[in-house]
């Protein structure tokens, strides 16, 4: 639990630091999120326990929600637009860095609606697996994926050919920049354990 609380203070915002940068209130928040327009958290931590003091001893129990970092800038954002604009700008600024990532000859195969990642979106899910939560770290969290497992088969190709070396090297290197930590407990099943450090040792000769 310790190392997990650690992780969440040193890399996301509790629900009272993301309502005091934004001069928010729960009461709003808990009305954007209702209404599509704010995600809701990445994390939520229950927990219960006696509390001891001069005062004497009281059973406590409550919940702290956490928020990745953008969510500052998202929430400012979501007071001033409603869900369909919300979702514009999602939209834009998620196949804007497809785009510039694509010029770099990193691209994304698909370029179907973008409804499934929009909801993840909401669900705080991507708050999980990016740095920060931000859109164009999600973009290029997928397109990065994308990328390693057409150059590895999916990691069943026993050798990645020589030409492909430089491309696969973006790819983990782009992953590896946007790519959350994550919590202790949650590594080993990670995206970035998968396609990261996996991926380094089989065909990059490097030790992740």
């Amino acid at each position: 639990m310790q190392a997990l609380l650690d992780y969440l203070q040193s890399h996301f915002l509790s629900e009272p630091q993301l309502l005091f940068r934004c001069r928010s209130a729960p009461e709003r928040l808990r009305e954007l999120q209702q209404a599509g327009r704010m995600p809701l958290p990445s994390y939520r931590l229950s927990g219960s326990g006696m509390a001891s003091s001069h005062f004497g001893e009281r059973r406590m129990r409550g919940e702290l929600a956490w928020y990745p970092r953008a969510m500052m800038e998202w929430l400012i954002e979501a007071e001033h637009a409603d869900a369909a604009a919300l979702r514009g700008r999602f939209d834009q600024r998620y196949r804007a860095e497809l785009r510039c990532l694509a010029s770099e000859g990193i691209a994304a195969e698909s370029e179907a609606p973008l409804d499934e990642e929009w909801a993840h979106f909401l669900a705080g899910v991507y708050g999980a697996c990016t740095r920060q939560g931000r859109i164009e770290q999600i973009a290029a969290k997928g397109a990065a994926i994308a990328v390693i497992d057409r150059l590895t088969d999916g990691q069943r190709l026993a050798r990645v050919p020589a030409a492909d070396i430089p491309l696969l090297w973006r790819a983990v290197d782009l992953l590896d920049a946007v790519s959350a930590l994550f919590a202790p407990d949650e590594q080993a099943a990670s995206s970035r354990a998968r396609c990261v450090d996996a991926v380094k040792r089989k065909y990059l000769g490097e030790a992740a």
